[in-house]
């Protein structure tokens, strides 16, 4: 498999990522000449390998994934396995968290399988989008923890959810791709992956209309004990800004693998 391999670092795929794809479509297909038929439509459309075989991987649990949720990512995981850790210390009876744009679940997935005493509510905007999610969440055995809801955080909804339960808990990946980075991303990614998540409305200019509007109602009308998101590293400096003006000043930033700053925890 080494020839397929070259083709995909030739066609612009980084050499580990390429190794990693070929690694995987080996695992998942025994046909050698259907993988390489994949190759070729992975090279052409450049259609990344998971939307192909229609499921992804996050930290040990397996999900499936359509063009209407992210790929998981690695940075994603830094931010869960962070919060898992600092959920671990907490001494109560149950802990309450909102996951906030969750996707293809798996956020929720992942803390309803590693907090024993959990419970969460995740929303995201789109009917489609919640059927998946609660597909992923039977397929690892933890629809029972986990209450899956449509909501625009930018609705009277999203103020209602906040108000209707103490959280412990606010966690999101949400859309922070500014509007003039876009079309710097990768083919796999401005081609394939929704923009809705990526970048998401059209007045998300700056990327910081989401975090600004969570923050804002945090402060106006919720009390948690921990918020984090996953971040941009250019929108650092805004973020400080923005927690500093509501009022919000023992914050965390934790980097990624690329030492990058990717994790935002806000401790209230």
């Amino acid at each position: 498999m080494k020839n397929l391999i070259n083709e995909l670092i030739v066609a612009g795929i980084e050499e580990n990522e390429a190794k990693k794809e070929i690694s995987i479509l080996e695992s998942e297909i025994k046909d050698k000449e259907k993988i390489k038929l994949l190759v070729k439509e992975r090279i052409k459309k450049r259609i990344p390998v998971q939307y192909i075989l229609g499921k992804a991987y996050f930290m040990d649990f397996e999900v499936k994934v359509n063009k209407k949720v992210l790929i998981p990512r690695p940075e994603t995981e830094i931010l869960t396995e962070e919060t898992i850790k600092k959920l671990q210390k907490y001494a109560q009876p149950e802990i309450v968290a909102l996951d906030i744009g969750t996707g293809s679940g798996i956020i929720a997935i992942a803390l309803a399988k590693l907090i024993p005493n959990i419970q969460i509510t995740a929303i995201d905007i789109e009917k489609e989008i919640i059927d998946l999610a609660c597909e992923n969440a039977r397929l690892n055995y933890v629809e029972d923890k986990i209450d899956f809801k449509i909501c625009d955080i930018f609705s009277k909804c999203f103020e209602k959810l906040l108000q209707s339960r103490k959280f412990d808990l606010i966690i999101s990946n949400p859309p922070y791709v500014k509007l003039n980075e876009m079309q710097k991303l990768k083919p796999e990614i401005c081609l394939h992956e929704p923009k809705i998540a990526l970048h998401g409305s059209k007045e998300n200019k700056t990327g910081l209309i989401y975090y600004k509007r969570i923050v804002e109602l945090v402060k106006k009308c919720c009390d948690i004990k921990l918020l984090a998101f996953e971040i941009d590293p250019l929108l650092v400096s805004d973020l400080k800004f923005l927690l500093r003006k509501n009022g919000f000043n023992n914050f965390e930033i934790i980097k990624d693998y690329a030492k990058l700053d990717r994790c935002l925890f806000v401790y209230i």
